[in-house]
């Protein structure tokens, strides 16, 4: 017998060898460990090129048209020791008494800009951006290559957003990118969410009017809940109500603000006014162009995670989906809203997607290709970096509302006697610039309204529409608009002269951008 075992493991000692050649040959041994871990360290490299590349590309002149009211409504709180409540930067609204729900964000501008300039609002805003992109994916186990399909997606629909530097807007991204990630840390049974989501919505409603899309989303979690409780005949468990009284205390939290449940009827006024949706922003989106199809292409992508997971568990997600979406096609706005609020799920479905790039050779084929479009994308812009590095007042108007540092120095010096008329885009820059003049409208104050006189009525009445006799009953003293304005011609035009010059106006700057006109004085 021991001779027997003796001779049939030589047997199989000297076959070993020929097995492993053929194995090897036929490519079915594993890799080794060593190629496994270059493999995994290259995966991990790439993943964290993609992070500084997402960071670089949001790293952008300061761009944001409301920076200078933000700016002196932080100084006021600084110099005063209270929050700012009544209008005291326009002549058409004085005192108007607005709920300012983003107050504590401008304590944030003001710190953030007085220690460190546009550079710094600039990288605050990249900043956000790249961890509002981590905190919707990093759950997921993710190969760079699917990170870097995402990344895309995210860069190329939240670009109108957060391309311009930290806003209120960038700042309601990521708390909901935070709601999301303490959703899912609820679900998978933690108990501490409970706590923090009333302290995240009580800093919420002092930074941006989303909380009210937060408690929507929350609810929704709440309710999915509790059907999906009766659907298996279980009684509500004791978590439900813990989850049911979180809700209760994040509600009540939104109402520990300098205007209390002001918000809400500020809240309520904002989507019923009409005139929202002259502004850009609150624009559908154009679809017709490349945004728009990678826009459809990624609601595929989250459509295709729904159909192969099949849970219902999922249902939630997919509600807010749908939400989403449709406020998205109907507002420029909101397609970053609907990125930030699905890409959780989105990247379920793409590590759905099987695509072999396993190996040390493919992954460094696809690193190759990962590596080149970075750096073409950099390359591209160049440019903007450059400004970026240079940032200044110059720089910001070119990049931000076109409006003029030229302009800005002579009004300083010559400071708009009487009541004008400014164009919409340049009042935020005027009031942070410290023109000591009153505005006729900012970025502020389009769903303003008082004894039925509502400034971006009026405004869009006479610079859109050209209604020279509105702009006349005003009896302005002077103007300020974009040089090239059709406005300037139906200006000139309805005083019936036949010049090519105005015989009321005259004009006290120009330059390439800005004409700033001065009612004619007797014997002038």
């Amino acid at each position: 017998m021991a001779s027997r075992s003796a001779a049939r493991q030589a047997l199989e000692s000297a076959s070993a060898p020929a097995t492993s050649s053929r194995a090897r040959a036929r490519g079915r041994v594993a890799p080794s460990t060593d190629t496994t871990r270059t493999t995994i360290l290259l995966d991990r490299g790439l993943t964290a090129l993609i992070y500084v590349a997402l960071f670089l590309y949001f790293v952008y002149p300061y761009s944001d048209f409301d920076w200078g009211w933000h700016y002196r409504y932080g100084e006021y709180f600084f110099t005063h020791h209270q929050v700012l409540r009544h209008d005291i930067f326009s002549w058409t609204m004085p005192g108007y008494e607005w709920v300012n729900h983003s107050w504590l964000y401008d304590l944030v501008l003001y710190v953030l800009y007085t220690k460190t300039g546009f550079i710094g609002l600039s990288l605050a805003g990249a900043l956000i951006g790249l961890i509002t992109f981590h905190l919707c994916i990093y759950r997921t186990r993710l190969a760079f290559w699917q990170t870097a399909v995402l990344a895309v997606f995210f860069v190329a629909l939240t670009r109108d957003i957060l391309l311009q530097g930290i806003r209120t807007q960038v700042v309601g991204l990521l708390l909901l990118a935070i709601l999301g990630d303490l959703l899912a840390r609820q679900r998978d049974g933690r108990n501490w969410p409970y706590l923090a989501l009333p302290v995240l919505f009580c800093l919420w409603a002092n930074l941006h009017g989303s909380f009210l899309l937060g408690l929507v989303v929350f609810g929704v979690y709440l309710g999915w809940e509790a059907v999906s409780s009766r659907l298996r005949g279980a009684p509500l468990p004791r978590r439900w109500l813990y989850f049911a009284g979180s809700l209760v205390a994040s509600f009540a939290a939104t109402l520990i603000n300098p205007f209390t449940y002001g918000v809400y009827l500020e809240a309520r006024r904002h989507f019923a006014n009409p005139h929202l949706t002259y502004v850009i922003e609150w624009m559908p989106p154009n679809f017709s162009e490349l945004v728009g199809m990678l826009f459809i292409a990624y609601t595929l992508v989250v459509a295709y995670g729904g159909m192969a997971r099949r849970s219902l568990d999922d249902l939630p997600q997919l509600l807010i989906a749908a939400g989403t979406f449709y406020m998205g096609v109907n507002s420029r706005r909101h397609v970053a809203v609907f990125v930030v609020l699905t890409l959780p799920y989105a990247a379920l479905a793409i590590r759905e997607v099987r695509i072999r790039v396993e190996g040390l050779a493919r992954t460094a084929a696809a690193a190759a290709v990962v590596v080149a479009v970075i750096g073409l994308s950099m390359w591209d812009k160049r440019a903007e970096l450059t400004d970026f590095a240079h940032s200044s007042m110059v720089t910001y108007c070119v990049y931000g509302p076109s409006c003029s540092e030229g302009m800005a120095q002579y009004l300083l010096k010559n400071p708009p006697v009487g009541k004008g008329f400014n164009f919409y885009d340049w009042g935020g820059f005027l009031i942070g610039r410290g023109v000591q003049t009153k505005l006729y409208i900012d970025g502020r104050m389009h769903l303003w309204e008082r004894s039925d006189f509502q400034p971006m009525a009026d405004y869009r009445a006479i610079y859109v529409d050209y209604d020279m006799d509105a702009f006349r009953r005003h009896n302005f003293d002077w103007f300020l608009v974009p040089v090239g304005s059709p406005f300037v011609k139906n200006l000139i035009d309805s005083e019936g002269t036949g010049a090519a010059e105005s015989k009321i106006w005259v004009v006290g700057y120009r330059d390439n951008k800005v004409l700033y006109g001065v009612r004619r004085k007797p014997g002038n």
